[in-house]
């Protein structure tokens, strides 16, 4: 009869304790998702800049777009659009996953042509393409107000990773198929 008691309070806190842990693990992972929606808004800037950029190039009476070569200027301005479209799509699969690895890698590179392509743009030697320095300051000033969420949002990702590989709950994460994320670089 005794033996029996034991056997049993011993079922009921591994039973709570697993509750706890995957109720732990839970608030991890929606702590992650919910730092990736702020970081994405502000991602999604960039989108809204470009946009921004290649209207006003293609609209531009006084043709600050391409003022010497509109068509070296013009492939410029298409590298940086394909950069942001692909940019766009990597973030939409991030929304969707956004502690799978490949989703990772996938926006951090889109994030980088991005990157790459807006300096190309707006290098001094191109000097057929002329981008308003306003604009060029916006792009400034988001990716230095992007720094701290993106620091956040690692941080989160961080944080689910060592409590999923933790013992005990790394055998919860196993049984509920929980793999680690991947931080933004």
């Amino acid at each position: 009869m005794v033996e029996a008691w034991w056997f049993w309070a011993v079922v009921a806190v591994l039973v709570f304790w697993a509750v706890g842990a995957y109720q732990r693990l839970v608030g991890l992972r929606s702590q992650v998702i919910k730092q990736f929606a702020v970081l994405e808004e502000l991602m999604l800037r960039y989108q809204s800049l470009v946009q921004e950029a290649t209207t006003a190039a293609v609209t531009s009476p006084s043709g600050w777009h391409t003022a010497v070569a509109p068509e070296l200027g013009a492939s410029h301005w298409t590298r940086l659009q394909v950069a942001a479209n692909l940019s766009a799509m990597a973030m939409a699969r991030m929304q969707e996953h956004p502690l799978d690895p490949s989703s990772a890698i996938a926006l951090v590179a889109t994030s980088r042509d991005l990157q790459e392509a807006w300096e190309s743009l707006t290098h001094p030697d191109v000097y057929y393409v002329s981008v308003p320095t306003e604009l060029t300051q916006h792009w400034r000033e988001l990716g230095i107000a992007i720094q701290p969420d993106l620091q956040r949002f690692n941080q989160a990702v961080l944080l689910y990773n060592d409590a999923i590989a933790m013992f005990p709950a790394v055998l919860l994460a196993r049984v509920f198929k929980y793999k680690a994320g991947r931080v933004l670089e």
